[in-house]
């Protein structure tokens, strides 16, 4: 089946993925940056993050999103201050020769801090030694020429702190060999030495360490502190999942694992299998294997008359767990279904209400992994 139009989902996602709070690809140390090896990304990350979201195509998902017809009903990424001030002037040093920088930024990552502030996040720039002045560059070009950075030590790091114009908000900036970090807060950027020094970065986390893998090009991945069916989480606190975004003309859809300690396997397996199910009017819940085949087979052997209908049956007979929702009828009791639902669709429950939303988990290899398919209500 072709879902039509879910693509409108993309651009308030990628709000939603910048501004609220709610990886891994090289196994090198900050020390070999200088010896022209790779730099990795998540040891720069302190590991009280709510979450981090990495990307290495901003240019895509800054440029594409704002230009195609359905901008303007979800609106863009200008909800997030630093994404206004860096991240939308970025494109000129990733895709066009300016200020002899171009393909400077090979990939960006932001880390969340505070769910209630779109201010408390830290911007992460990949670049090749010597390439960090488009910083500087940007500002004066946004801001007038006469901007300048005081300068403070921290552990023996130098921050420099950009005035803003004449706004009241200043940016503070860490260099180092091979990448660069930015936030409105200083002592957001100090967290971030503090985890390069004491070894308490993403990098050295117990659960997500043993999760790093390689990825395609292209991608746009958000890592939440957070399950993605909180029903499995109850008692367990070290929790990640990974929602990784696809985007085509007609479907959106995100896919992931979630990220526990071995000790909470079993305990979520058995809450996965023993998931009450349920339907009613427009929202269906079926777990156990052999319940999730019965019913996708049920649907399958009938007409598909309905949007709904054909959203079960899009959705895999060999899942542990399926829900679907048109999430106006849950946003009329969101208190009633936030446990199924990760907590930034729960906490933007108004963006979500003209879709039906499609989710499954699967347990596979000892792993729990999930999709979220969004269908849009024409």
């Amino acid at each position: 089946m072709r879902f039509r139009n879910v693509v409108k989902i993309g651009v308030g996602l990628s709000v939603l993925l910048f501004c609220f709070g709610v990886a891994f690809y090289s196994f090198v140390s900050l020390t070999d940056a200088g010896k022209g090896k790779d730099v990795n990304m998540f040891a720069l990350i302190p590991d009280d993050c709510n979450g981090v979201l990495d990307t290495d195509n901003i240019g895509y998902y800054t440029s594409e999103f704002p230009r195609t017809s359905y901008a303007i009903d979800l609106d863009t990424l200008h909800h997030s201050e630093l994404i206004n001030n860096i991240l939308t002037d970025i494109t000129k040093y990733t895709s066009v020769n300016t200020h002899g920088l171009s393909n400077q930024i090979s990939r960006i990552m932001i880390s969340f801090h505070n769910s209630s502030s779109a201010k408390d996040v830290v911007a992460y720039f990949k670049v090749p030694n010597g390439g960090n002045g488009f910083v500087l560059d940007i500002l004066r070009l946004k801001y007038g020429p006469d901007i300048y950075p005081k300068t403070e030590d921290y552990r023996g790091k130098k921050i420099e702190i950009f005035p803003l114009g004449k706004t009241a908000n200043f940016l503070s900036v860490l260099t180092g060999e091979g990448y660069i970090v930015v936030s409105y807060h200083k002592k957001l950027i100090e967290r971030v030495i503090d985890a390069i020094k004491d070894g308490t970065s993403l990098s050295n986390d117990d659960v997500f360490k043993n999760h790093q893998e390689k990825k395609s090009a292209n991608y746009l991945t958000f890592y939440g502190r957070t399950a993605s069916l909180p029903l499995l989480s109850e008692n367990h606190s070290h929790i990640w999942s990974e929602f990784e975004l696809h985007l085509n003309s007609d479907v959106l859809y995100l896919s992931g694992s979630m990220y526990e300690p071995d000790s909470c396997f079993q305990d979520m397996s058995y809450r996965l299998e023993n998931i009450p199910s349920f339907s009613e009017d427009s929202i269906l819940v079926v777990s156990g294997h052999e319940r999730v085949d019965s019913c996708i087979s049920r649907i399958l052997s009938e007409p598909r008359s309905s949007i709904f209908d054909q959203c079960v049956s899009n959705l895999s007979r060999d899942a542990s767990y399926i829900m679907v929702a048109d999430m106006d009828k849950v946003a009329e009791n969101m208190q009633l279904y936030s446990s199924y639902f990760p907590g930034f669709i729960c906490d933007n429950i108004e963006l979500f209400r003209s879709f039906i939303i499609s989710s499954q988990v699967t347990e596979v290899n000892g792993k729990f992994s999930h999709i979220y398919v969004f269908t849009y209500k024409e």
